[in-house]
């Protein structure tokens, strides 16, 4: 196994955090980098202990990474038919915001307090996120559940609740939309999965 040197994972450790300061990387995305961090130091390193400790104290694990399914387009026609519906043929669970767009509502409880936008500009926790009560603030990261109130995490919902979110037919259908939209209007995004459009595995 080659090792970052520790000048180099010094720098890395260190321009992360900076960045994160400069409120140009999410949590999210500094506890990511964390992990790869830790990954790519030997145990040795002072930086590896420094990663671990922070990614012990967040509970960042990467068991909380869920495995993806093989692949997802075959008959998944329910995408385009969200997009060429009218109001009158919402399904459960959608509804049309202000501004014409689909928004997506859980009919379970503990989500559904939690409003998705089909095509949110703003990539922060996640692709999509939730907003409480349809507010700009608390959002909900509909991967790992961590609830956020500007970049601070501020609670998590638990495990079975986002299990249920991707569970739900309708939420996967609109979140693939969503998913699609952002890649295509912001192709240079840094997504934390090498596809994006692989969601997570049906439980």
């Amino acid at each position: 196994m080659i090792y970052l040197e520790r000048e180099a994972s010094e720098l890395y450790f260190e321009l992360s955090l900076f960045y994160f300061h400069a409120e140009k990387l999410s949590w999210t995305h500094y506890l990511d980098r964390m992990l790869a961090l830790k990954n790519m130091c030997e145990p040795s390193d002072p930086v590896y202990e420094k990663a671990r400790r922070i990614l012990l104290v967040e509970e960042w694990d990467i068991e909380d990474v869920w495995p993806l399914e093989n692949d997802e387009r075959d008959g998944d026609s329910s995408v385009s038919g969200l997009k060429k519906s009218g109001e009158e043929e919402i399904q459960p669970g959608l509804r049309r915001g202000k501004n014409g767009c689909f928004q997506f509502l859980s009919r379970k409880k503990g989500l559904n307090d939690w409003v998705f936008h089909q095509y949110d500009r703003d990539f922060h926790p996640s692709i999509p996120h939730g907003h409480f009560k349809g507010k700009s603030q608390p959002k909900l990261d509909s991967y790992l559940g961590w609830v956020y109130q500007g970049s601070k995490q501020v609670k998590r919902l638990s495990r079975g609740l986002i299990v249920d979110l991707w569970n739900d037919e309708e939420f996967r259908a609109f979140a693939k939309v969503a998913i699609e939209w952002y890649v295509f209007e912001f192709p240079s995004y840094n997504w934390r999965v090498r596809n994006p459009l692989m969601l997570p595995r049906r439980r």
